[in-house]
């Protein structure tokens, strides 16, 4: 018998069922209605798992080896007392109680951890007082510089006006020294140049009264010798 059994089971043809659900808030708890059509009591499982989930799930058969089943999980709000679930099947109807805990024992969600309380801002509110002490500090360091005298002004104006003054006669003696060594220079070449147009004239005349002379004899020669041939 049990061998029969467990082919029947083996041989079944299961349908998925997706049943339809909807959420309720009502006052104190939550209300999970969901609509189970041709299933029964025994037909059906409801667990709290670990995860703080609602998980429901059944199957029933349909006939010629053929079974519908489904199987849903629901997560369980943080607000929710999780021992005190219930469950009740009412004609189609599976109905899950979710009670709410009082204000101030909620529990956070499995796998999320609490926040923790905020830090005051005691080190935001020091940082502009700090700010407003190093600026007090910088105007009583400014304040304390003294100021320099009229007085003191012109002497300072002075001592600019005789410098500019120095550098600029030292400018001038320096272009006229350089005038004067090129002045110097100019002479000299100058001089060398007509001491060497003397010496050419020199030897232009010699040039030329050298064949002047010998023309000359040469034509009192030539007077000569007619003379005596005459």
């Amino acid at each position: 018998m049990e061998r029969k059994s467990d082919n029947a089971i083996a041989n079944r043809i299961y349908d998925e069922f997706d049943p339809i659900f909807n959420w309720k808030t009502e006052q104190g708890f939550e209300t999970l209605t969901i609509y189970l059509p041709g299933f029964r009591k025994e037909q059906l499982k409801v667990q709290v798992t670990t995860t703080r989930k609602v998980r429901v799930m059944g199957e029933r058969p349909a006939g010629a080896n053929k079974w519908i089943r489904f199987r849903k999980e629901f997560p369980i709000q943080a607000n929710i007392d999780v021992d005190s679930i219930g469950a009740k099947f009412e004609g189609a109807n599976l109905v899950v109680k979710l009670p709410r805990l009082p204000m101030g024992k909620q529990t956070s969600p499995i796998g999320t951890t609490p926040k923790p309380p905020p830090v005051p801002k005691e080190t935001q509110k020091v940082q502009p007082i700090k700010e407003k002490e190093a600026g007090v500090e910088k105007h009583a360091e400014k304040a304390q510089l003294p100021k320099p005298s009229r007085v003191e002004e012109t002497r300072r104006a002075e001592k600019e006006k005789a410098l500019k003054e120095t550098e600029k006669e030292n400018v001038c003696d320096g272009v006229k020294q350089d005038y004067r060594s090129k002045v110097n220079a100019y002479k000299e070449n100058l001089g060398g140049y007509l001491s060497l147009m003397k010496n050419n004239q020199r030897a232009i005349t010699l040039g030329m009264v050298a064949p002047a002379a010998a023309v000359l004899l040469l034509s009192l020669g030539f007077y000569a010798g007619q003379m005596f041939t005459s």
